[in-house]
């Protein structure tokens, strides 16, 4: 580590920077970033919800809990919901799959809806095969959705089953 580092360590108490003058997000205090995902300001916001991924990229789970609570929080606002479910692309677990399949059920596809539902399809396309197949299927059988929307689910499973057959 440099004499520079060192010092500017000492000086400001600034544990999320490496002895090699890294950023390291798993040190880094959360309380500016949640104020951050709760800004009026969007770009803000955005940021806030980045580095709260970031955060939770780094062995901090508690983070992407905190951005699943942010689906909540933000239930009307469809522009903040993509960043959101965005952000939540790398957090697979049950509750987060579980969370995102009730979205697909909450809101209606429309126009307005598209681009926000085209995210929780995709996210939920990135999660490990045998966490979301169960929930697809389940779509992929409702009747309440269109026929394109159920054929997209029937297509995301055979997708992932061709890929679990090492395709």
């Amino acid at each position: 580590m440099s004499k520079e580092i060192k010092k500017l360590k000492r000086e400001f108490d600034v544990p999320w920077i490496t002895d090699d003058g890294y950023f390291d997000p798993s040190k880094f205090p959360v309380d500016t970033v949640l104020k951050q995902t709760l800004s009026k300001d969007y770009e803000q916001f955005w940021n806030g919800c980045r580095m709260m991924q970031t955060i939770y990229q780094s062995d901090r789970p508690e983070a992407g809990v905190y951005l699943l609570g942010l689906l909540h929080h933000y239930r009307n606002d469809l522009e903040r919901l993509v960043v959101v479910v965005e952000t939540l692309r790398g957090f697979h677990t049950i509750e987060c799959a579980d969370a995102l399949f009730s979205e697909l059920l909450r809101i209606k596809s429309s126009n307005t809806t598209r681009k926000y539902l085209r995210m929780v399809i995709a996210t939920l396309s990135s999660f490990p095969d045998g966490m979301v197949e169960e929930g697809f299927q389940r779509l992929a059988e409702d009747k309440s959705f269109s026929y394109r929307m159920r054929k997209k689910f029937r297509d995301i499973l055979e997708m992932k089953r061709y890929r679990s057959l090492g395709y």
